[in-house]
């Protein structure tokens, strides 16, 4: 969201003490019994062998982005993201499956006690490979072993998510992270992550990029959008790239202008989509009129670009809901 301030100040109780994890396992029998088929008559002629066709290379690279809007709010008494929030994630994967992403974006993507693991239930349904780093909650003077202690105590990480048709899209190596600085709270990190994917044809391959800067002002975010454009120079190789992410900030900042200076091009600067702030999921919505989520590219410009999360459905009660809180994005590229 533009705005989120996590205080995450009762943490800080749970990272005093040491947290000690236990784990039990076993062997089980799945009782299933052996079947045999019938003999085939000898009479029977044998059976042409079976060459699969290999599938036809991609002509186009699909990709989407969305913030989800976390289940888990600062406001105790406004329980709406939470309520609606199975909903909202079918919404989603409902939508992408029409629109047949070949990597997909997630900012705010989380796992929680309440409403499970969403990456879990994004890759499964779209049949995607699923890269996730959590940026909440991060405690930088702990061990990675002590802030998973603390994140399965508490019930609750939030972290950022790409999906991809490896099928299709081959990665090259796995996850490549980086902890943006400046944080703008002990216990609440921020993340960028960089995919390297194999593209077909003459192309090779494309560096895919996913971010969410904070809340905290526009110097902050400037700061931090310029330790996320270090990263992208030092880690971009010599192919097309893409930006995806919820900057919490318009065209016109400072933020954006950090990574317009490293020569990503922004497909979406002409289109006149709005996609923050709704406020809230739930009901009639007065129109947005901000811009703060982005899919950036370099090397390469979409043949198509879109909406997703766009329009509302009427549920059983009459109310509309919509997917998030934001507008998420799309763009096709045409592969050479």
């Amino acid at each position: 969201m533009v705005s989120r301030r996590d205080s995450w100040w009762w943490l800080a109780v749970v990272a005093a003490g040491a947290l000690a994890l236990a784990s039990c396992g076993g062997d089980g029998d799945d009782g299933g019994g052996t079947f045999v088929p019938l003999p085939t008559p000898s009479a029977s002629p044998s059976p042409e062998p079976y060459t699969p066709q290999p599938a036809p290379e991609p002509t186009e690279l699909r990709v989407a982005f969305i913030n989800l809007m976390s289940p888990v709010g600062t406001d105790a008494t406004n329980t709406v993201a939470a309520d609606t929030f199975e909903e909202r994630l079918n919404l989603v994967i409902a939508e992408l499956k029409e629109f047949k992403p070949d990597i997909v974006g997630f900012n705010e993507a989380t796992i929680t006690e309440a409403h499970g693991d969403a990456r879990e239930k994004l890759a499964t349904a779209l049949k995607m490979e699923p890269f996730w780093l959590r940026a909440n909650p991060w405690f930088p003077a702990q061990s990675r072993d002590a802030n998973d202690a603390i994140a399965k105590q508490i019930g609750f990480e939030e972290g950022e998510l790409v999906l991809v048709r490896s099928d299709r899209f081959p990665l090259i190596g796995g996850i490549d992270p980086h902890w943006i600085n400046p944080r703008t709270s002990e216990t609440e990190g921020r993340v960028a992550f960089h995919l390297k994917v194999r593209i077909p044809g003459t192309t090779g391959e494309a560096d895919i990029y996913i971010t969410h800067l904070t809340g905290g002002g526009d110097a902050v975010r400037t700061r931090q959008a310029a330790s996320v454009a270090g990263f992208i120079k030092a880690s971009r190789g010599t192919g097309p790239a893409i930006v995806m992410g919820d900057l919490s900030d318009v065209p016109e900042s400072g933020a954006y202008a950090e990574l317009m200076r490293i020569g990503l091009q922004d497909p979406f600067a002409e289109a006149g989509i709005a996609t923050c702030c709704r406020e809230s999921p739930v009901g009639e919505q007065k129109p947005m009129t901000l811009r703060t989520d982005y899919l950036l590219s370099a090397g390469w410009w979409p043949a198509e670009t879109g909406a997703v999360g766009e329009q509302a459905i009427k549920r059983v009660d009459e109310t509309e809901l919509y997917a998030s809180d934001h507008i998420g994005l799309f763009a096709v590229f045409a592969l050479p």
